[in-house]
């Protein structure tokens, strides 16, 4: 059995929302947009901003429309290439045109621009079923046979690596022998993962080798993954089956600080992650949930708060329910997670325990705040914006990138301004240099106010973090 996998919101470079935070009126920005398109019939940022705003109304082919627009136009900034073909292959993937989509997360590839982890996005895209495989050379590897889900892993949407081993090679006419899983997933998904390596064929003679069998779903609806499972029964007790899972749709997240987090870290292309021991009771409800280990704190409740959705059938021994210890896995970030982020994201959470990553404040020793544009302060813009800074080794902006815009005029203001940000280096994390993230946050105000503070303690972007 596949997993039926709904897609919830399109994603792209983003637009200042689906995190809950509070954002400008999408009908203003629209029509701010639209005011930037008279000044610059050009502008490829104003259609594709606009193209966003339509994708998030359920205007589709408006939103292709405005895209291929977008690609038509100035072409600036250049990331707008890549993003819009990543946008109009899921539009194309939402609307049954499988083979148009294709050809658009082709195009994306083609820019060899990974700007926000595009090209990551339009090769998972590109994968055309479910669970692929990887690991053993083409050379080797003549015929494949696609794994499926089993029931219960689809119902839970686990994502993961099975490998397998085939201990024995392959003989005489290329059938694997021997096979065993050396790495598990769970939930069925094993046997599911031997059972298709048995159908598979090697060069004949083939010594012995292994081979990872990748679970994946292209599309959720919500930005919460489970990746791992672990139950640990009673002696002659079953374990558990998952009945119902929950995943709340959109960002899933529910307080002001996680959205905060949740902001820094799409910006920055991180995951978060929490390892959740707990019991199933008696009746199938999880109890006694402890946070086992955690990329920060400030998912503890969030991953908690979803776990407290599940419903299990409950373990039985001699004919009687009983309870089981569990431990699940969980990652928030994208809707759609490549099988090597999920192999990083684990080996964070099972690693031994070492020194945190997270920096002291960086200390700005210039921050000229940016100018109010004059088209702007006519057309009577005003609000706050908001920007993510990538600092490198020497305490320079490598990367700015708006998150939430006030239109062209504002949005370019602040990005000129804060590429002429300095920061004393951020210090050595294990004897190693570092790049960090910074959130700024700009406001303007009439008739000529504007002023910027940074928001967020910077994360490391290299070290033990997951990327």
């Amino acid at each position: 059995m596949k997993p039926a996998v709904l897609i919830a919101v399109l994603t792209g470079i983003p637009l200042a929302v689906g995190l809950g935070q509070n954002v400008p009126n999408p009908a203003e920005q629209l029509q701010q947009y639209r005011k930037d398109l008279e000044v610059n019939r050009t502008s490829s940022l104003a259609h594709f901003r606009i193209a966003e705003l339509l994708t998030q109304r359920g205007d589709y082919q408006s939103a292709a429309n405005e895209f291929r627009e977008a690609l038509s136009g100035d072409l600036q900034p250049p990331w707008i290439e890549v993003w819009a073909h990543v946008d109009l292959g899921e539009i194309y993937e939402l609307t049954g045109q499988r083979d148009r989509a294709v050809n658009e997360y082709q195009l994306a590839v083609s820019t060899n621009d990974n700007t926000q982890g595009a090209l990551t996005e339009a090769t998972a895209h590109l994968r055309s079923a479910d669970a692929v495989t990887s690991l053993t050379a083409p050379q080797e590897l003549l015929a494949i046979a696609e794994p499926e889900y089993s029931e219960e892993a689809a119902l839970a949407e686990l994502e993961g690596t099975v490998i397998v081993t085939a201990a024995g090679g392959a003989d005489q006419s290329g059938r694997p022998e021997e096979l065993r899983v050396k790495q598990s997933l769970g939930l069925g998904l094993d046997e599911k993962a031997l059972l298709a390596v048995q159908q598979w064929r090697f060069r004949p003679n083939t010594k012995p080798t292994s081979v990872a069998v990748d679970f994946s779903l292209h599309f959720k609806p919500s930005r919460w993954h489970l990746i791992g499972v672990d139950f640990r029964p009673p002696e002659g007790a079953t374990r558990p089956t998952v009945l119902s899972a929950f995943y709340p749709a959109g960002a899933g997240v529910f307080n002001s600080t996680a959205i905060e987090e949740g902001r820094l870290l799409g910006a920055i292309g991180r995951q978060a992650f929490v390892g959740l021991s707990f019991d199933v009771d008696e009746h199938g409800i999880p109890t006694n949930i402890q946070v086992a280990r955690t990329s920060d704190d400030v998912w503890n409740d969030q991953a908690t708060t979803v776990l407290r959705g599940w419903r299990f059938t409950p373990g039985m021994k001699d004919g009687r329910p009983v309870s089981v210890s569990c431990t699940f896995d969980f990652a928030w970030g994208p809707r759609s997670l490549e099988p090597r982020v999920i192999a990083q994201i684990r080996g964070a959470l099972h690693q031994p325990q070492g020194p945190a990553t997270f920096l002291r404040q960086l200390e700005p020793i210039y921050s000229p705040d940016p100018l109010y544009p004059e088209q702007a302060r006519k057309d009577r813009v005003s609000g706050t914006a908001s920007a993510m800074l990538v600092i490198d080794e020497n305490g320079t902006p490598r990367d700015v990138r708006v998150l939430e815009g006030l239109g062209l005029a504002i949005d370019g203001s602040v990005t000129e301004a804060l590429r002429q940000w300095r920061f004393r280096p951020p210090p050595l994390v294990n004897g190693q240099p570092v790049t960090a993230g910074v959130l700024v946050e700009v406001n303007f105000q009439l008739p000529d106010r504007v002023s910027s503070k940074i928001l967020d303690a910077p994360r490391v972007a290299s070290g033990t973090t997951v990327k």
